[in-house]
């Protein structure tokens, strides 16, 4: 090999190495910034680790397709679920009297706060009256009404509460939500009539690829960062949602007004409640059209999702938690409009009760 030759193979070599360790440098520079940022310099856990069992705090159901696991989880908040799925408002709780039920997604389940934190708690310790949390993260409207169904003969309650995001309406229009716990229910127009389908929910069926190029680049925060928001679908192991249709609004329409029409009759009070999201999960595009014209059908609507887009906007995005639900303090102002609402329309605590702990 010539001299001019081997300078040339030495000088493309040394080239290579010197790149490969500024890239290292660089890549351990950035590692470091992420960690810095998110306050956890030495955490050593693979942040894809649980991937395998995605449906974490949910379990199967052949009716709704997923509901909360009974017992206690924690990981950045934690919550206590019992035997029905419903989660513990983290105190003392008044039992005399008929409750009021509340069903939805994961705001008002109380995503990212502890169980004393949602608004239902907040609800219930401002009334003194018993409410129950029904709510299930990535419920669509079509499950959250299922789910009350399901729930009025055993607590029977004199008020029920379903709350939802725009992105609710979009769930309706799914098979397949990967965001809970996969296959779920659904209702879908058939000769001018409206028909569950998909019920019992297929069992989840999920095929995961390079499992564990996944898992080692889940210790890494840089790869988090990166990953998340250029492949979020693998990085999360997500399978693609199966979308039905695309009536969604006419479909919770009429869920609304027979959910509605059902509490009645039952000698209770059903209450809509929109809620305004910041833009992380979701965007209230939906909200304004479903709003108008449930009212037009009789539907009582507390809008809070337009007191909240009110706010300045700086103010509004302050009450957020990092993922996009609510902080303490909105579900704090949640409850309190709630309460008001409910106290102009009669609602009061039970003359006498007692109190249980769980």
């Amino acid at each position: 090999m010539s001299i001019a030759k081997r300078a040339i193979r030495n000088s493309t070599i040394q080239g290579i190495i010197l790149a490969s360790i500024s890239l290292c440098v660089t890549s351990l520079a950035l590692e470091l910034a992420v960690r810095i940022h998110r306050g956890k310099v030495f955490q050593f856990q693979s942040s894809t680790a649980e991937s395998k069992n995605r449906v974490g705090r949910m379990e199967y159901h052949s009716m709704l397709g997923w509901i909360p696991k009974p017992g206690r989880f924690s990981s950045d908040w934690t919550s206590k679920v019992d035997s029905f799925g419903i989660r513990s408002n983290g105190r003392s709780i008044p039992t005399e009297g008929q409750p009021i039920l509340t069903v939805g997604d994961s705001f008002t389940f109380g995503d990212e706060v502890e169980d004393s934190e949602t608004w239902p708690s907040h609800l219930e310790e401002i009334l003194n009256k018993h409410v129950l949390n029904a709510s299930v993260g990535a419920y669509g409207i079509d499950q959250a009404f299922l789910r009350a169904k399901l729930l009025l003969d055993k607590y029977d309650p004199d008020v029920v509460i379903l709350s939802f995001i725009s992105n609710d309406i979009n769930r309706t229009e799914y098979s397949y939500y990967p965001y809970g716990r996969g296959w779920k229910p659904y209702f879908k127009y058939k000769d001018s009539t409206l028909v569950l389908q998909n019920v019992p929910v297929p069992q989840e069926l999920s095929s995961r690829k390079f499992q564990t190029l996944r898992h080692i680049l889940g210790y890494s925060f840089l790869a988090d960062f990166v990953l998340d928001r250029v492949a979020p679908q693998w990085w999360h192991d997500f399978p693609v949602t199966k979308r039905i249709h695309n009536d969604g609004e006419n479909v919770c329409l009429a869920l609304l007004v027979r959910l509605n029409q059902l509490i009645k009759r039952r000698g209770g009070k059903f209450i809509a409640i929109p809620l305004a999201t910041n833009g992380r999960i979701g965007d209230n595009e939906r909200l304004l059209s479903l709003i108008k014209r449930a009212r037009e059908k009789g539907v009582e609507v507390l809008d809070l999702s337009a007191d909240m887009l009110k706010l300045q906007p700086s103010q509004f995005q302050s009450l957020f938690m990092p993922s996009g639900h609510y902080s303490p303090a909105m579900n704090r102002f949640v409850a309190e409009h709630i309460a008001a609402f409910l106290r102009e329309r009669g609602i009061r605590p039970p003359p006498n009760k007692s109190l249980t702990v769980w």
